[in-house]
């Protein structure tokens, strides 16, 4: 009896990671309505491992984000395990009888929890009929597609990537062509008030609007987008002053994209400008560089520029064995009234090597590197090697 139970277990093991869907999700029930529609439940995700060994002090303990080494560079070794990148989601799908969705809904966590902790914590949660999504989902101003075969949490520094309460509308306007835009949460932005601002508070009013426009195919492709935040806060400068509300404009422009140079090598790329938009970027997001306080101007908030750019190139040296080396620079635009401790500019590179004995399990270890100079002309650096093993489901 034990034997045979043993058995069952290890053949239910093996059917399990062998039979995973091509699409990267597990299929708990099909059914189909009296309209011919057919109804999907499944399950996706992922369980990883990590052992990273970082050499120099830095804020950001499960990814690596240049803008977040310790200055003055601090040079000390501390290792960290964790389980914290390990996501799941729960999905249903209907499908007409054309093979068509017509309508889905999705929720998904991982186990960033506050504190440090590895409790549950929201990624992701949205319905999505025909053209419309409403929910949290990434931004429409960003490129979940570019984010390559690597470990780290949080990828290349200089990318735009960040999950947005929104709105969205989507058309396809060609076989190739596809347009999208979105009304987004207008409490992101993230800005610094002044210590002596008699209670100023950021105020959330008009929502961010964003546009994409993509061209290509399933496997190259380019993409262009545009973004237009509203900032607004509530100001006085005397104690009998009544509040007023004061807005200005953030705004961006990215273009991305990737081709493939050959059936098993690809470039991708990421390019990013504008002004008041920086909580977009996957380093600064929450970091309150979005716009400063003019001491010489009533205090008054101004936008701050922020130029990224981050290239990726993934090798495949043969089925089971893959590389991907990426470079990422940022660069914070110049103020004189900027506090001396924001990053003024951040770079990094990184270079993996990735075993795949299955689809849906891979190994490997990745090195990273950062470099950071902050307004007052102050430089650091730091070092990261992290080990991990995922098995996707």
């Amino acid at each position: 009896m034990k034997k045979n139970t043993t058995r069952h277990f290890a053949s239910f093991i093996i059917a399990f990671i062998f039979n995973i869907e091509a699409s990267g999700q597990i299929t708990l029930t099909k059914s189909k309505a009296e309209d011919q529609n057919e109804w999907e439940l499944y399950l996706k995700g992922f369980v990883q491992t990590d052992f990273t060994v970082d050499f120099q002090d830095m804020k950001s303990i499960e990814g690596f984000a240049a803008q977040s080494i310790t200055v003055p560079q601090r040079n000390m070794a501390r290792s960290n395990f964790s389980v914290k990148q390990s996501q799941i989601g729960l999905g249903i799908k209907q499908r007409d009888p054309k093979g068509d969705d017509n309508f889905s809904a999705y929720v998904e966590i991982d186990l960033y929890g506050p504190d440090g902790t590895t409790a549950p914590r929201f990624r992701q949660g949205y319905i999505k009929w025909k053209n419309w999504t409403a929910g949290q989902t990434w931004s429409n101003f960003s490129d979940p597609e570019i984010f390559p075969n690597i470990f780290d949490f949080i990828g290349p520094d200089g990318l735009l990537f960040n999950r947005r309460m929104q709105v969205r509308y989507s058309k396809k306007i060609s076989p190739k062509e596809n347009l999208s835009f979105s009304l987004e949460d207008p409490n992101t932005p993230s800005i610094s008030l002044p210590v002596d601002s008699l209670n100023w508070k950021k105020r959330s009013v008009i929502p961010t609007f964003t546009a994409m426009y993509r061209y290509g195919d399933d496997r190259d492709y380019i993409k262009g987008g545009l973004l237009f935040s509203p900032i607004s806060y509530d100001m006085k400068h005397t104690m009998d002053d009544p509040y007023k509300t004061k807005t200005m404009l953030g705004w961006g422009a990215m273009i991305s994209g990737k081709r493939y140079i050959t059936d098993t090598n690809s470039f991708r790329f990421q390019t990013s400008y504008g002004k008041g938009y920086a909580t977009n970027n996957s380093d600064l997001n929450g970091e309150k560089y979005d716009a400063i306080p003019n001491p010489a101007n009533r205090n008054l908030l101004e936008t701050l520029a922020l130029f990224n750019m981050v290239g990726m190139y993934e090798h495949w040296w043969n089925q089971e064995w893959s590389s991907v080396a990426s470079v990422s620079y940022s660069r914070v635009g110049h103020k004189d009234f900027a506090p001396k401790d924001m990053a003024k500019n951040f770079q990094n590179i990184s270079l993996n090597l990735v075993f795949q004995p299955l689809k849906k399990l891979r190994m490997g270890v990745e090195g990273n590197y950062g470099r950071l100079r902050n307004f007052q002309d102050q430089k650091a650096e730091a070092w990261r090697i992290q080990s991990s093993i995922a098995l996707s489901f």
